[in-house]
C-alpha cells in the first residue's frame, strides 16, 4: 500500500484522483455550458500544495476573506483568476479585485457602498441571492429557522435596495451577476434546480440580463452512486435555458469537497489497546480533530492495517487527546487490532487538514501519491514552528 512506511499520522493526497474528478467537471462543463468555469473554494482545504495543483490545472480560487486571498496570489492566481465571496472583505482588497478584474460577489452593506465607490468599467459584480428555504424539500437542507444567513432577501426588500446600491457602479459599466450558493445536507440534483428556478425569477422580477451566474457548491464529486457533475449540470441547465444563453452567460461552480474530499486518506497508527468493560479501547495518533474538527461524524470509510485473525465484538477507537469525547469510531466485529496496527480513514480531505487546530499534537505530515511516487507536501509543525506562529518578539524579554 502506498501508506506503507509513511510515519504516522499523515494524510495523503492522490494525485490522479485529484486530476479526474477536476476533468469530470470540465468535461460536463464543456458537454452542457461551454461558456462556464470553475472555481476551487479555497476554504474547503487550504493546502497551499491544492492551491497550486488547482491553478496548474486552470481552475479558479474562490476566497471568502482578505487572507485566503493573498494565499491564493501567493500560490500562483492573479486577480483574474479569483471569485471573492463572502461578507468580511476589507477595503483594501476589495479595491485591489475590482482593479485586477477579479468576479465580486457581494453580500454586505459593507460590500454594496465599497462597490458604488470603487467598481469600474466592466468590473464582474456578483449580488449575492437569499433563496427562501420553504422552496426547497426540508431533508435536503436541514431546516434553518428564520432562512439562511447570506445574501440578499428578495421579499423583504433587502435585493431591491442592493441593486439601488450599487447603481453608481452599473452606470460606470459593471456588470452585473447573481451569486446563489446554498448549503445543502443531500447534495441532491433538486437542490441545484431549485436554486436555478429561483435565479430565473430573481432575473424576470427585477428584469436582469446577468453577465454571469455563480451557482456556488456544495456538490458530490468523484464518489461511486452519487449525483454526477452531468446530473448536476443538466438539471441547472433545463431551469437556466429558458432564460438565459449559455453562450453568452457564463456560470462559475465552486466545488470544494466535490474536488479534493474523495482523494484523501488520514493514516493512523494504534498506539494502546485496553478492556474498559465491554468493550476494547483502541487509542491512535489521530483525532477526531484531523478528520471532523466539528465534532460532528461517528462513522467513516476505513480500512484495517493488521495480521490479526482474532474478532473482537466491540472496539472503540480513539484519538491521542486527553479529551474522553475524542472518540472517533465504534467498530464491531472486526479484528481485534493491536499495538502497531494501521487505521486508514478515506475520503477525508475536505475540511480537515487545514481546519482541525494546534491541540496537544500540531499538524501532521501531508504526502502527494502522484506521477513521480509519494512525495512530503507539509511537514508536521514542530514546538519552533508552533512558538513562531505563536509569539511575537524576544520571547526572552520580560517586563
Amino acid at each position: 500500500m502506498v501508506s506503507d512506511g509513511i510515519p504516522t499520522p499523515a494524510f495523503v493526497i492522490n494525485e490522479r484522483k485529484l486530476e479526474a474528478n477536476i476533468a469530470s467537471f470540465n468535461g460536463a462543463l464543456r458537454g452542457i455550458w461551454s461558456n462556464a468555469q470553475l472555481a476551487y473554494s479555497v476554504k474547503t482545504n487550504s493546502l497551499p500544495w491544492i492551491l497550486r495543483k488547482m491553478s496548474q490545472e486552470g481552475v479558479w480560487a474562490e476566497v471568502v476573506s482578505d487572507e485566503e486571498y493573498a494565499l491564493a496570489l501567493q500560490c500562483g492566481y492573479d486577480d483574474s483568476r479569483i471569485i471573492f465571496n463572502g461578507p468580511i472583505k476589507g477595503e483594501s482588497f476589495i479595491k485591489k479585485a475590482f482593479r485586477g478584474g477579479a468576479v465580486v460577489n457581494l453580500d454586505s452593506r459593507a460590500d454594496l457602498d465599497l462597490c458604488a465607490r470603487f467598481a469600474e468599467c466592466d468590473s464582474m459584480v456578483g449580488l449575492r441571492v437569499n433563496v427562501p428555504t420553504d422552496l426547497f424539500d426540508a431533508g435536503d437542507i436541514g431546516v434553518f429557522d428564520g432562512g439562511f444567513r447570506f445574501g440578499f432577501d428578495c421579499p423583504s426588500g433587502g435585493f431591491s435596495d442592493a441593486l439601488e446600491a450599487i447603481a453608481p457602479a452599473l452606470r460606470r459599466g459593471a456588470r452585473i451577476g447573481l451569486h446563489l450558493h446554498c448549503n445543502s445536507v443531500t447534495r441532491s440534483e433538486s437542490v441545484y434546480r431549485t436554486i436555478a428556478k429561483y435565479a430565473v425569477a430573481v432575473m424576470e422580477r427585477f428584469e436582469i440580463a446577468p453577465a454571469f451566474i455563480d451557482i456556488g457548491g456544495g456538490f458530490f464529486g468523484g464518489v461511486e452512486g452519487k449525483p454526477t457533475p452531468e446530473s448536476y449540470l443538466s438539471a441547472i441547465h433545463e431551469e437556466l435555458a429558458c432564460c438565459v444563453d449559455p453562450a453568452s452567460t457564463m456560470l462559475f461552480l465552486e466545488p470544494g469537497s466535490a474536488l479534493i474530499g474523495s482523494t484523501t486518506d488520514l493514516v493512523t497508527s494504534v498506539l494502546d489497546v485496553k478492556c474498559v468493560g465491554d468493550a476494547s479501547i483502541v487509542t491512535t495518533d489521530g483525532s477526531r480533530l484531523h478528520i471532523d474538527p466539528l465534532w460532528k461524524k461517528n462513522a467513516y470509510l476505513y480500512s484495517l492495517g493488521t495480521s490479526s485473525v482474532a474478532i473482537c465484538p466491540k472496539q472503540v477507537v480513539c484519538g491521542y487527546t486527553c479529551m474522553d469525547h475524542d472518540r472517533i469510531m465504534t467498530i464491531a466485529d472486526r479484528p481485534a487490532l493491536q499495538v502497531g496496527d494501521r487505521i486508514i480513514y478515506h475520503r477525508v480531505g475536505a475540511y480537515s487538514m487545514t481546519l482541525g487546530g494546534m491541540f496537544i499534537r500540531y499538524l501532521p505530515d501531508v504526502y502527494v501519491d502522484g506521477p513521480s511516487g509519494v512525495v512530503k507536501v507539509r511537514d508536521t509543525i514542530s514546538v519552533e514552528d508552533y512558538i513562531a506562529i505563536n509569539s511575537t518578539g524576544d520571547l526572552n524579554h520580560r517586563r
